[in-house]
């Protein structure tokens, strides 16, 4: 329903509900309450019949004033005008009773549920009219004219009566289907045009009289509530119909019977005296020209209608022979019944091979079943594929579509769209290979190697070329393309038919063999001979290596792949030329690396960073002095990480400056609390060498202290001997730097590097960190003397000396006897939280 039709498609099915209840309500009171008001009940009916026809002209022109079939519902409306004027005043019947006749006709004809178009309604006029002739004839003869010439007003109205109702009925009985709503206006006009006619032949008797105005007035009241209601259904209701052509009066029974029965007439009135009247031979003739004419119209129309249609096929031959696709119309046996041009255009199939047999003869007999399943069913859009025999003998692969129009009676078949699918097939099959291999090399692509893979067993050898990167760089893209296709020449003709090769990615490539371990071993050794030959390119020889890596198939495809790629990486850490075996191990410790190298980057978002605190004591007096910041990371999964393995992902990473930012910055912030809480000590964090070296440390350094308020002589950055090598130059400069802030600097682990003492006075350093070796027995049993030199060349230097790695009591003693005040080791304790260190602390305040 259209938006907003709602409300006025309830509001006329109200009308017409309350049409007839109305107007029998109407009339009755003005029968009922004429007489006593002294008006004569032939009068009261002719006021009732007055105001029915009024009531529901007034109604037609309102709905025609919405614009829907405003012609036709206007014509109505004044012909039920007209009846009621004739109804209130009889003299007037004469002239306005055909007046209104006319338009109730010429309203009828219009409506849209009766006719389609105009030319449909001049037709449907001719064959009322000529019916109405032959019928008025058939009267006029037997009836009007036994007694004598009939009076003019007789004969006019009985001829106009029997036209204008021949014509109501004619149009309700030949209208479209459903004629529900056509049949009830035509029969409204009728019975109003039959009251009218009623009007001027009201005999002179007053029985008689009354009787047949009673009759005219009923007549208009039931007339006019069958032309509104039909009128408004037919308006409303109509849906579009077909184009159908009414065919010639001869061919219609409706038609043709009026005339026999006329004919008849007239030639027993010959028979039977010799003549017939004037006005019968002139209406005779006006019939017979009306049956001409109307047969001129009807062949007018069908060579114009005849004449769109062959244009029309001519435009569907067109369209069929120009199609690449065949059409095939088959019939209710599934024999081929009419085949398109293109049949023979694109298979070679001629009429004489194909028509007359059942479609499914043409057909693969593999294809057969399902064939007989498509066309058994209803229509299906979705395509069938299968093989049929071309015109030479050749089993093509086509698809078709089905349309059943059995049902449809101007088909009365099945409709098949065929056409050829070879390429369509053809590119399918590019498609699926290309999905499935590599397009360089032609080999497997990761892919298809995966689905290998799951649910087989055997063994997986991955392969990786060695100085690839190379020959891209010097010969170019071209040369390295070709030396891959080479290298998956030489790898397909090395393993057998049952094995299967991929090209996973760039230079890197892998067998899936189903052979045995030693046979797995064989076959990558093998490879590993057939890639290491020289490789002829057009202007140069190139020579490869590559490393090979071994794994058994088990379990999920992506985890057989990734332990021989962990296979192929320990292959090539080892060196070149190496086939190496998968090792759970080291595939451990490659999960491991990797899971630190996921997490590190985000581990201070989620707040898994922390710092341990190891304590540094005065030998001699037994309290701490200061403490060592450790960095601990919390992994969730993997526990505490140590500090040089966080520090060498991050270094990996590039993440080592804003680690030791952060642990600068915790540093700082934690002992600015403690000396605000009266602990007199200072704090040393490790450094990683490169970020200390960096621009931009200094500032960095400078921007932790004074965000805390820290004491810069409380700070101390430890750079460990063994990251400094031998190029002492390059320190130094960032450690003059560091001193120029206040910052202190100690050299962690002297002792396990190659620093030298006579390096120490080129150093700017302030602590010196003794490594334990310097300390503890030798292997013969003696005592390593080294720790007395360390001390006194430090008190010469003036730098603090800090025995580091403390661990037993004669650890101790043997330090303080050189002369080293100061240490550190799990002599005296485990590096703990900040909280275990204050434990420690309350029992010196101040020293």
């Amino acid at each position: 329903m259209r938006p907003g039709v709602g409300g006025a498609h309830r509001s006329r099915e109200r009308w017409l509900t309350a049409s007839a209840p109305l107007t029998l309500t109407a009339a009755a009171a003005v029968l009922l309450g004429g007489p006593p008001l002294g008006l004569a009940v032939p009068a009261a009916v002719l006021v009732a019949a007055a105001a029915s026809g009024l009531l529901h002209a007034v109604w037609l022109f309102k709905v025609a004033g919405q614009g829907t079939s405003a012609a036709s519902l206007t014509a109505l409306g004044t012909g039920l005008g007209a009846a009621a004027a004739c109804a209130a005043w009889p003299p007037t019947a004469p002239f306005a009773g055909p007046a209104a006749a006319l338009l109730l006709v010429a309203g009828l004809l219009a409506l849209p549920g009766v006719t389609a178009s105009p030319a449909a309604a001049l037709r449907r006029g001719l064959d009322g009219i000529c019916v109405a002739l032959w019928k008025f004839l058939t009267l006029l003869v037997l009836v009007l004219d036994q007694s004598g010439p009939p009076s003019r007003t007789v004969f006019v109205t009985c001829l106009l009566a029997t036209t204008g109702i021949t014509v109501a009925v004619v149009s309700g009985v030949r209208a479209p289907f459903p004629r529900g709503a056509a049949l009830t206006a035509a029969g409204g006009v009728a019975l109003v045009v039959l009251a009218l006619a009623i009007v001027p032949l009201l005999p002179a008797e007053p029985a008689r009289h009354d009787a047949w105005l009673l009759s005219a007035g009923g007549l208009l009241v039931l007339g006019s509530v069958l032309v509104w209601a039909g009128a408004c259904r037919s308006v409303y209701g109509h849906t579009s119909s077909p184009r159908v052509i009414d065919g010639t009066l001869i061919g219609d029974p409706l038609l043709v019977a009026p005339v026999l029965a006329g004919a008849a007439a007239v030639l027993y009135t010959l028979v039977s005296h010799g003549r017939i009247g004037q006005p019968a031979m002139v209406v005779g003739a006006a019939a017979v020209l009306v049956v001409v004419l109307r047969e001129i119209v009807e062949a007018l129309a069908t060579r114009r209608f005849s004449g769109e249609l062959g244009a029309a096929r001519e435009a569907f031959a067109t369209i069929v022979a120009g199609s690449s696709d065949v059409i095939l119309v088959l019939g209710k046996d599934l024999a081929v019944r009419w085949q398109s041009p293109a049949a023979a255009r694109q298979f070679g199939l001629s009429d004489q091979e194909v028509l007359g047999r059942p479609f499914v003869r043409l057909v693969h007999a593999a294809d057969v079943a399902t064939v007989r399943r498509s066309l058994s069913g209803r229509s299906s859009p979705a395509p069938v594929r299968t093989r049929i025999c071309d015109g030479f003998g050749v089993w093509r692969h086509v698809e078709y579509t089905v349309s059943d129009l059995r049902d449809d009676p101007s088909v009365e078949g099945v409709v098949v769209h065929l056409r050829d699918a070879a390429e369509r097939l053809e590119l399918e099959r590019t498609l699926e290979r290309a999905a499935r291999a590599d397009p360089l090399t032609g080999l497997a692509n990761r892919g298809t190697l995966l689905r290998e893979l799951d649910g087989g067993t055997g063994f997986l050898v991955t392969v990786g070329l060695d100085g690839f990167a190379g020959v891209n760089d010097l010969h170019g893209n071209d040369v390295g393309d070709a030396l891959l296709v080479a290298v998956a020449a030489r790898i397909r003709a090395a393993i057998a038919p049952d094995d299967l090769a991929a090209r996973l990615h760039g230079d890197e490539f892998a067998v899936f063999t189903r052979v045995d371990k030693v046979h797995a071993y064989t076959l990558a050794t093998r490879l590993l001979g057939e890639l290491g030959e020289p490789y002829p390119m057009p202007g140069t020889v190139l020579q490869l290596s590559a490393g090979i890596g071994l794994a058994p198939v088990a379990g999920e495809p992506e985890d057989s792949l990734r332990r021989a790629d962990l296979a192929l990486r320990r292959a090539k850490r080892t060196g070149r030329g190496q086939v190496e075996w998968h090792d759970e191990a080291a595939e451990e410790a490659y999960v491991r690396r990797a899971t630190l190298e996921q997490h590190l980057p985000q581990a201070v978002e989620r707040g898994e960073l922390d710092l341990a605190f190891h304590p540094v004591y005065d030998l001699v007096e037994g309290h701490p002095i200061g403490v060592e910041a450790l960095l601990r990371w919390r992994h969730p999964r993997l526990g505490t990480i140590p500090p040089r393995e966080t520090l060498t992902v991050a270094r990996e990473l590039g993440l080592t400056a804003p680690i030791n930012d952060w642990v600068l910055a915790r540093a700082a912030r934690q002992l600015s609390l403690w000396q605000h809480e009266g602990y007199r000590l200072w704090i040393s964090v490790n450094v990683a060498f490169d970020d200390f070296v960096a621009p931009t440390f200094p500032a960095r350094l400078s921007l932790a202290l004074d965000s805390h308020q820290v004491d810069p002589r409380d700070f101390i950055i430890e750079l460990a001997e063994r990251e400094l090598g031998t190029d002492l130059e390059r320190v130094a400069e960032p450690l003059a730097t560091v001193r120029a802030i206040g910052v202190r600097t100690a050299l962690d682990g002297f002792g396990s590097g190659a620093t030298s003492l006579a390096h120490l006075r080129r150093l700017p350093t302030d602590l010196l960190k003794v490594d334990r070796t310097l300390f503890t027995a030798s292997p013969g049993g003696g005592v390593a003397p080294i720790i007395d030199v360390v001390v006194n060349l430090g008190r010469r230097l003036g730098v603090t000396v800090i025995a580091h790695g403390l661990e037993a009591g004669e650890h101790l003693e043997l330090v303080r006897r050189a002369g080293c005040r100061y240490g550190q080791g799990h002599y005296y304790g485990q590096p703990a939280p900040a909280e275990r260190i204050e434990a420690a602390l309350v029992r010196q305040r101040t020293w």
